[in-house]
């Protein structure tokens, strides 16, 4: 194979890359990433090193196991390497499944993970816990495989935890294009946040003096923006555009290496989601998670676009928020935690006040900064729309007044200060609420 998919992802891997944002030099711990046409006709450095006296174990869901397993079994047949598997048919993506696969895995030193997103979060999480080495295989493309946390539920919330980052990442692209396009649209749509992630934590950073770093986002500008104009030819399995998806979904995990945090790849619209997850309960129309953020992002567009686009600047009103607020909103046992949350961002007067005057000042300039990382919500739309994918509330089978909600409350569940907060600041949730 002599077409290298792997672009800016190789300079991290070598350590050689320099930040256009901050002269530093980034690196990442994971020893090989490749996206390749075909496993079987490639040398794969990490099975190289393996031998007989490895205790292999595949761990694997029925649909993932499905998609590529037979490929990765005759990969490893071909590296004459010993393995047992485990195809799991059922599981839930939470800390006692996770902890039941560490107990079953322990016996073994290297994990083999053939999945995608919740699955590799478990198989992180289990190999952390026991200090395991882990490959995986991406049977469709998912930002959980490069993140040093996963997201799993503990108790009914969804909390963060640390997780192994992998040995090796390997994508192969022949098999991605027979991928069901539903998963491919939601690749796209979890990608395609890079902009709305961006102005929030740069906005952020700007009037509350948060951290904030460009780095993650400079290494996806010009994937991005292949996506964004050529987005039809994932319909027939374009093999560069293919790649060029999987090295925008790596990359928005790799962020999170980068900078310590999830704020380059979650922010207002993964809010909005998140609250979609934690409290549809039953309702819940089983859409997925990038499906659910590719029509969050739109809508997150449209707010920032349009505090964004004004000549005169916005400004803040104090808000009545008190802890009664959060017991009449949320369920018990998370009012709490979000209260507590919610009060680490919670503006007082003189922040207000602080803001305002900021804004009224330099607002020429701060408009600037963020015009020049907004992406217009057409080309968000249009994009998603050319490979039929969801583009709102109601294609995601969402009512009008359950996505309102998710809408005007997301911003209580998480510390994060993004436009959600300023929408609520200034008042207009009004304005873009769907009727």
């Amino acid at each position: 194979e002599s077409k290298d998919y792997n672009g800016v992802l190789n300079n991290l891997i070598r350590g050689d890359y320099i930040s256009k944002y901050n002269n530093k030099k980034i690196s990442i711990p994971i020893k090989e990433i490749l996206i390749i046409k075909n496993i079987l006709n490639y040398k794969i450095n990490s099975l190289e090193m393996l031998n007989k006296r490895d205790k292999i174990c595949i761990i694997s869901s029925t649909k993932s196991y499905k998609a590529i397993g037979d490929k990765v079994q005759k990969l490893l047949d071909n590296y004459k390497l010993e393995y047992e598997k485990k195809i799991l048919d059922k599981y839930k993506s939470d800390i006692y499944t996770g902890d039941k696969l560490a107990k079953f895995t322990q016996k073994y030193n290297i994990i083999i993970c053939i999945g995608s997103g919740s699955l590799i979060d478990l198989c992180k999480y289990s190999a952390n816990k026991n200090n395991k080495k882990l490959l995986i295989f991406c049977s469709s493309l998912s930002a959980a495989a490069t993140t040093s946390t996963v997201s799993l539920t503990l108790n009914g919330l969804k909390t963060s935890v640390k997780s192994k980052i992998p040995e090796s990442i390997i994508v192969d692209l022949e098999n991605l294009r027979k991928t069901p396009m539903k998963l491919i649209r939601s690749s796209l749509g979890d990608v395609l946040c890079r902009s709305t992630c961006q102005v929030d934590w740069l906005i952020s950073n700007i009037l509350r003096n948060t951290s904030y770093d460009e780095t993650p986002f400079e290494l996806q500008y010009e994937d991005e923006r292949n996506l964004l104009k050529n987005s039809k030819l994932l319909k027939n399995g374009d093999i560069d555009l293919l790649a060029s998806l999987s090295r925008m979904t790596l990359l928005n995990g790799i962020a999170a290496i980068i900078i310590g945090s999830t704020h380059a790849g979650s922010m207002g619209e993964h809010m909005i989601s998140h609250y979609i997850d934690m409290f549809m309960g039953k309702n819940h129309p089983k859409t997925l998670h990038g499906e659910q953020v590719g029509v969050a992002t739109i809508k997150m567009s449209e707010i920032q676009n349009y505090f964004i686009n004004k000549d005169t600047p916005f400004q803040f009103k104090k808000l009545k928020i008190n802890k009664d607020h959060f017991f009449k909103k949320f369920p018990k046992n998370l009012a709490s935690s979000f209260y507590k949350s919610y009060n680490k961002k919670k503006l007082d007067t003189d922040e207000i006040n602080y803001i305002n005057t900021k804004l009224i000042n330099e607002w020429k300039n701060i408009n600037w900064k963020l015009k020049k990382y907004a992406t217009k919500t057409n080309l968000i739309k249009e994009s998603l729309k050319n490979i039929n994918a969801y583009t709102s509330n109601t294609d995601l089978k969402i009512s009008n007044d359950f996505y309102n909600l998710a809408l005007e409350n997301s911003f209580l569940t998480r510390d994060r200060f993004s436009f959600l907060d300023i929408m609520n600041y200034t008042n207009t949730f009004n304005y873009f609420k769907i009727n």
